[in-house]
């Protein structure tokens, strides 16, 4: 199958501006600060590995930098730090001298040396294999040349300047001299060139396993282990290697864009954090190493006897598309809109408004603790999706022609702003005009040549492991079907019960929870929320691309038999009869209005209107908070008609019927805000008029004192 977006570059124009508010806000740092590692959150194909380049790009060559990617290469821990370290030893615009990692680098070559069994044979080799690693570093490479030069000087000398001037037996002997000479001049400029590696092997006496031995031994004792035992302290000389760098050659001071905290008023001088990119942070490679580094951190800095500070100046960012569950102890889950009272919960925060500052308050003192946490370490963030201006601008790269048939409004209504799924709908063969009878985009077009719909290849391509795609023909409601169903009623984000619909209900929705497919980043409150609702949480919902996808697939799936009813009617009219057989969070009046979400739901719009309008004169704030919910129920219309189709069927007799004039404007103004939630409807000034005329006409014909809540609707269609 060909992979709808692979001609679009879609991501680019809104990467570089989430890389640059994360760079501003979390690469300051001061001395002795402790960093965390950022978990970049997002469903599969949001953009995070283009977030992930985007920075990357953004560091450029004065923000020391590496990027790993365990979806492509899936190594062991060891090697990820040894990929990363070669990285950061590349040459740096704003660093006199390069990134070393002689503790790293000296554990890495005991590890792989096949020693001898007898000690002192062993010893020989490890002494053998530091001088290779000495003559390997700069000052190494430098001295070679230095005693090079010097042994040729005393040639010169001897054979030059001297040889007119002895013979016989004195000749041997400046012969003697100067063969005698040339090993020990070697040696001496290799000794100073040793001198820079001290630090890395009197570290080595310092690790746990090393038992107080010498720095031979302690190398001779990794050497011996195994290399799943050796991970802890090759990863802990990984990051004090990084440490001992910052520290000792900090890069040259520039200007720089950094957001900082007030100190007193003014900005303080600070430095920069290194960075690390791990994209597939979700892989079991990716955690085992995100693991490991987490647990070296804790391990150097419970080594910090003598308190000069073990913090690291390493700032990860991993893109990573499931929820860990250790997370939840200091974050609220995305599905969650408020943390648990009486604990350290915040919410997960979206990139762009990402702040050292919230991770810090609570979790900076955990990790500084003696055996803090692990799990304290991390700070999952939550990838911006594409605004409708970014989404606008992708478009008009794609086809700048000023006639293109699908406005930037539906695209992102529809897509939610994912990366993926704008890809696929502007790579669409659909992005020719389907016709004023049809909807805007028809997601049972094929989106690839093998014609497979776009509905089946969103759900192939998003869908976790363990929820399969329906095919065209089910004789039971798929998983991922019921779960699009049942999560389509937002007030099943506040009730603790499953309805007893399916035994699969229950593990599909912890599926699509854990992989970030619901979450409150992707509810789109309409804009009358505020007014019913004031201050409620959020819900949480499907992803809008996932939703519209799953329902499709229950619009265009035939009935098992010829006499059963569609499988849409069977699926609402399940969760309706379940919902009337259970108790209802919030009493009768709840499940009344819920009984009314999937009546209508089912299309019987006729009776919905009449029983809202019934409670028009009862209280304005609720009546609008009830037509918000009534109006978010899914519309089965939409996915084969053109809304002003879909508005005139609905409307067909209303105003014939000797109805009352409030009745009448209610069921336009439901009609109207219905279609207008479909995110294939098209927000124009005509329907916003509308809208606008309705709710006018209402607060005028209302018998209550207090219209204020129908005339701040009218003005936010204004």
């Amino acid at each position: 199958m060909s992979v709808p977006g692979a001609g679009v570059a879609v991501g680019d124009l809104d990467a570089a501006e989430g890389a640059d508010a994360f760079l501003r806000h979390m690469l300051w740092r001061y001395p002795g600060q402790r960093q965390p590692i950022v978990a970049l959150l997002g469903p599969r194909r949001s953009g995070k590995t283009d977030v992930l380049r985007a920075v990357s790009r953004a560091c450029g060559g004065t923000v020391i930098h590496a990027a790993l990617d365990f979806e492509e290469n899936p190594v062991d821990p060891v090697s990820a730090a040894a990929l990363a370290a070669f990285q950061m030893m590349r040459g740096w615009d704003n660093l006199r001298h390069g990134p070393v990692f002689h503790r790293f680098g000296l554990g890495l070559l005991a590890l792989n040396e096949n020693l001898d069994a007898d000690r002192g044979r062993a010893a020989e080799q490890i002494r053998e294999l530091i001088k290779q690693y000495v003559r390997s570093t700069p000052p190494g490479r430098i001295a070679d040349r230095l005693g090079n030069a010097a042994a040729g000087t005393m040639d010169i000398v001897a054979q030059g300047v001297l040889s007119p001037l002895v013979s016989g037996p004195a000749r041997e002997v400046v012969t003697a001299v100067r063969e005698q000479a040339k090993p020990v001049i070697g040696s001496l400029f290799q000794s100073a060139a040793r001198w820079g590696v001290r630090d890395a092997l009197r570290w080595h006496i310092s690790v746990p396993e090393a038992e107080s031995a010498r720095s031979i031994d302690a190398l001779i004792r990794l050497s011996s282990t195994s290399r799943s035992a050796a991970v802890g302290p090759l990863m802990a000389a990984f990051l004090a290697d990084v440490k001992a760098q910052a520290e000792r050659h900090p890069p040259l001071r520039s200007a720089c864009s950094c957001v900082l905290p007030t100190r007193g008023g003014r900005r303080d001088r600070h430095d920069h954090a290194w960075v690390l990119l791990a994209d597939g942070a979700q892989t079991p490679a990716g955690r085992r190493f995100l693991t490991e580094l987490a647990a070296a951190r804790a391990r150097n800095q419970l080594a910090d006897l003598d308190g000069t500070g073990a913090a690291d100046p390493l700032l990860v960012l991993s893109a990573c598309e499931q929820w860990q569950s250790e997370w939840t102890s200091w974050w609220c889950e995305p599905w969650r809109s408020t943390p648990l009272p009486g604990t350290p919960q915040r919410r997960v925060p979206l990139l762009s408004r990402a702040t050292r500052t919230l991770w810090a308050a609570e979790n900076d003192a955990a990790v500084g603790a003696e055996r803090g946490p692990a799990a304290a370490w991390w700070y999952p963030v939550w990838l911006d999706p594409m605004t409708e201006e970014q989404v606008g601008s992708t478009m008009d790269r794609s086809d700048p022609s000023p006639a293109r048939p699908l406005p930037a409004s539906v695209v992102h209504r529809l897509t939610g702003g994912h990366r993926g799924a704008v890809s696929a709908v502007l790579d669409g063969p659909f992005t020719a005009h389907p016709g004023p009878r049809g909807p805007a985009v028809s997601m049972v077009a094929p989106a690839d040549e093998d014609g497979t719909p776009l509905w089946s290849y969103a759900l192939e391509a998003g869908l976790p492991d363990g929820l399969p795609v329906p095919g065209a023909h089910w004789s039971t409601t798929p998983a991922v079907v019921l779960a699009a169903a049942y999560l389509a009623d937002v007030r099943t984000a506040h009730d603790p019960r499953l309805l007893a619909l399916s035994p699969e209900l229950p593990r599909s929705l912890e599926l699509l929870r854990r992989h970030l497919w619901v979450s409150t980043f992707t509810h789109r409150p309409s804009r009358i929320r505020q007014i019913g609702w004031g201050e409620a949480d959020v819900p949480a919902t499907l992803h809008p691309w996932l939703a519209r996808s799953a329902l499709t697939a229950l619009n265009t799936a035939p009935p098992a038999r010829p006499t059963d009813p569609a499988p849409w009617h069977e699926v609402f009219a399940a969760q309706s009869r379940a919902l009337t057989e259970s108790v209802t969070p919030g009493g009768d009046g709840a499940a009344v209005e819920r009984a009314l979400f999937h009546d209508l739901a089912l299309g019987r719009f006729a009776p919905v209107a009449a029983a809202l309008a019934d409670r028009f004169d009862e209280d304005h704030r609720a009546w609008i908070r009830l037509l918000d919910y009534l109006a978010s129920a899914p519309c089965r219309l939409l996915y084969d008609h053109a809304p002003q189709d879909a508005y005139a069927t609905l409307l067909d007799g209303v105003e014939d019927g000797g109805q009352t004039v409030f009745a009448v404007a209610t069921a336009k103004l439901l009609a109207l805000l219905w279609l207008y939630n479909d995110p294939l409807t098209e927000h124009t000034r005509r329907w916003d008029g509308e809208i606008q005329e309705c709710f006018t006409r209402l607060a005028h014909n209302s018998r209550l004192l207090d219209v204020s809540p129908l005339q701040q609707a009218a003005a936010a269609f204004a």
